[in-house]
């Protein structure tokens, strides 16, 4: 079950333009989920995700899919190559967030809620289920090792294409 939160109106846009999500954002928090849900309300944030999970596998909802959450941050050394370029990737990605540190390895519910969800969003958006579609924040924006190093993306990508086998 996810649980709205909201964020504050300078936190995201209403709306994609003409863009629908193309890819998924994962992230860490660095702190808490209750942290987060302050922080992602409070105006002078100007940051948000979609989604953001807890340790103990709840889902916070923060921005709706259909607007555009402000968590990829500028381009830095990006390696991503679904990048459309002289686009923001906010307008085509989702972002997801997850409690901990980058050094911390993620609960099995965190991760099974996790990967739940991706799978929920790859189908409803047509987003393949691949390393090109799922992927880290580093990818984007790489001053930050986000969602660090305990991380697995392939083992976490096969465990979201599971859903569907």
């Amino acid at each position: 079950m996810v649980k709205w939160i909201g964020a504050a109106k300078t936190n995201f846009k209403p709306g994609r333009q003409i863009y629908k999500p193309k890819a998924i954002v994962i992230h860490i928090m660095g702190g808490s989920l209750a942290g987060t849900d302050t922080w992602f309300n409070n105006p002078a944030a100007m940051v948000s995700a979609h989604y953001g999970i807890g340790k103990n596998g709840e889902i916070h909802q923060y921005v709706k899919e259909e607007d555009t959450a402000f968590h990829t941050g500028k381009l830095n050394n990006p390696t991503w190559t679904g990048l459309i370029k002289g686009t923001n990737p906010n307008l085509y990605t989702l972002g997801i967030e997850h409690e901990g540190q980058p050094s911390v390895l993620w609960t099995s519910a965190m991760e099974d809620a996790s990967t739940k969800l991706v799978y929920d969003l790859c189908k409803k958006y047509d987003i393949p289920m691949d390393v090109d579609h799922i992927i880290r924040h580093h990818e984007i924006y790489d001053l930050h090792n986000c969602p660090g190093p305990c991380w697995d993306k392939q083992t976490y990508i096969d465990k979201v294409k599971s859903y569907g086998a």
